[in-house]
């Protein structure tokens, strides 16, 4: 059964720690608020073989609002809820945060407006959420949406990235198996086919001329490679145009309309089922949008939808986006089901993008290997050739 660790404040007003053993986190947690502990934190806990791994101390968004949300419904007090999720959190910015937040609500202002001031931290999502929740009485609630959502996106992000962590490896240990035969290996044998005198076929010369610009050029090549990464990062990051004929490239392929098909009807759900405006969801979700061409197109969707268009519409003339999210925007608003739709658009683009990456993966990881394997059968064929003239003249 697995084992949670929790982090709470007892009947006596003491912190406390522990462990507890339950089917699922719910469940521990009702054990033990049933024992009168109002827990802050719960997870659960690690294998004792892990204890030496490495960790990241910074604390999640959705742990921050999860927190926030179990010591709320239990009754605390807003201020202390933040000072308690404060002295838990080992990020120093997050920790100045909520101290500061905390420090704002004791004087009197609104939770969403000290939030505001630290939208950075939190994103401009979320306060306007949290705003909207406070008029309606329900921000323990959306707070507890806002920890499900974030810790879905985090998944979804996860998904992606772990996929291509083997075949990434794979490729960086052979590129490194082969960066040492050219550097440490070729050179050695290179005096030894000189000194006997051996003919040099033309793939070992190359061969050869390949470890001389690695000896000698080697480290000046890979910082200019730094460097060229560096630059076209940051030219993409502060150059509008330039971003936008990229990212306007880069839409063209059908698994980027997908994730980002994905990611809006997730994040446009989301908002409408808490009860945001549909002109106000779209222009909060505009900017969190990683592609800037489509981040435009939902900007002018919004101000289309704010004049007075339909948002089915409105999406349908823009273009950019599949018929199955054109036509459940037109369902939804038919049907007064919007949000629900939308989620249904986000479970089956999701659903096509796993498919896709592991499809992805299991073409690449057999590429990245022959590959490798291509490039030292090629070394070692061109070091065993002048190998064998060499014994024949020793012969």
């Amino acid at each position: 059964m697995p084992v949670f660790s929790y982090e709470g404040i007892d009947k006596k007003g003491k912190t406390v720690k522990g462990r507890v053993e339950a089917s699922g986190k719910n469940t521990a947690l009702s054990k033990l608020m049933a024992d009168g502990l109002l827990i802050s934190t719960i997870k659960e806990a690690a294998d004792k073989q892990s204890k030496f791994s490495f960790s990241f101390r910074k604390k999640p968004l959705a742990d921050v609002f999860f927190q926030l949300s179990i010591l709320l419904s239990s009754g605390i007090q807003l201020t202390k809820a933040l000072t308690v999720t404060a002295q838990s959190v080992h990020d120093k910015k997050m920790k100045d945060a909520l101290s500061d937040m905390c420090d704002k609500v004791s004087g009197g202002k609104k939770f969403s407006d000290a939030m505001e001031a630290h939208k950075k931290i939190f994103g401009e999502l979320y306060v306007h959420l949290i705003r909207t929740s406070e008029k309606v009485g329900r921000l323990a609630t959306v707070l507890m949406d806002i920890s499900r959502f974030e810790e879905d996106r985090k998944k979804a992000g996860e998904k992606l990235t772990g996929a291509m962590i083997y075949p990434t490896v794979v490729l960086t240990m052979g590129l490194g198996v082969v960066g040492f035969m050219l550097a440490f290996v070729v050179p050695k044998l290179e005096s030894i086919f000189k000194s006997a005198g051996a003919d040099i076929p033309a793939s070992t010369k190359l061969l050869l001329f390949m470890s001389g610009v690695l000896q000698h050029y080697g480290l000046v090549v890979f910082m200019l490679i730094l460097a060229a990464v560096a630059v076209f990062s940051r030219y993409y990051a502060i150059k509008g145009k330039f971003r936008m004929y990229i990212d306007q490239r880069l839409y063209r392929f059908d698994v980027v309309k997908d994730v980002t098909a994905s990611r809006l009807s997730h994040v446009l759900s989301f908002q409408l089922r808490e009860g945001l405006p549909l002109v106000e969801a779209l222009r909060n979700t505009a900017p969190g949008i990683a592609n800037v061409y489509v981040g435009q197109a939902i900007m002018d969707i919004a101000e289309s939808v704010a004049a007075g268009r339909k948002f089915s519409e409105s999406v349908s003339q823009s273009g950019l986006f599949t018929e199955l999210f054109v036509a459940a925007a037109a369902t939804g608003e038919k049907s007064g089901n919007l949000p629900d739709l939308l989620e249904r658009v986000n479970v089956y683009y999701s659903r096509k993008t796993e498919q896709f990456t592991a499809r992805f993966v299991s073409v690449v990881e057999p590429v990245f290997i022959m590959f490798i394997g291509l490039i030292v059968g090629f070394i070692v064929i061109s070091i065993m050739e002048p190998l064998f003239s060499v014994n024949s003249l020793v012969k």
